[in-house]
């Protein structure tokens, strides 16, 4: 082989290797995965405190509780990612302060989302010697459809809002009032298509 041929043959396979490479990083790059469908529910949660007459509350007095059921109806995995939005009042618009990993979800399985979820999401600490504190707002759920994995129908999860208030405030520590009512409400969440890369 003369110099000539050797020099040819180094950079042919230069050329490959580099070829190679750019290859081999395309098909590692994926597109992020697309949200289809996304469902909005609120939660209220913890202890609103102030009874005075003359206060313009947000909310009466009273303890709030929310649960948040998700159900799939497919016969196929979902996958979603939940993201948590606490309302800060005064009309002030408000960022997602969570953003969590996708989940999945077999067919026919179930799950909740409750206020003690919500309050670990945003990093509220909360202490046995003091009511949790009050607190409103959005948990949004983001249908999924990753890369190379069916997409998901329309419409993939059944997703409802079980609410309970109680007005009675006993002081710590004592047990609340027997004849006090609790209220609780249903809320049946539809699903809205607005397709567009997660963010």
């Amino acid at each position: 082989m003369n110099k000539a041929s050797g020099i040819a043959g180094m950079v042919a396979a230069v050329f490959l290797a580099v070829g190679s490479t750019s290859h081999a990083a395309r098909a590692q790059v994926q597109p992020p995965p697309q949200v289809t469908n996304t469902y909005a529910a609120k939660f209220i949660c913890g202890v609103q405190q102030e009874s005075a007459i003359n206060f313009v509350a947000d909310a009466q007095a009273g303890r709030y509780s929310t649960k948040i059921n998700i159900h799939n109806n497919t016969g196929q995995l979902i996958r979603f990612r939940k993201k948590v939005i606490q309302l800060r009042g005064g009309q002030v618009p408000t960022e997602p302060q969570a953003k969590l990993d996708p989940e999945s979800l077999r067919p026919d399985w179930a799950k909740e989302v409750v206020c003690l979820d919500i309050y670990k999401h945003l990093n509220i600490a909360l202490s046995p010697q003091a009511p949790p504190p009050y607190i409103e707002g959005f948990v949004i759920l983001e249908v999924l459809h990753l890369f190379h994995t069916p997409a998901p129908p329309p419409d993939p999860l059944d997703v409802e809002g079980i609410y309970t208030y109680r007005g009675d405030l006993p002081p710590l520590g004592t047990p609340p009032n027997p004849g006090a009512g609790v209220s609780i409400a249903v809320v049946v969440y539809p699903a809205k298509s607005n397709k567009h890369p997660m963010q």
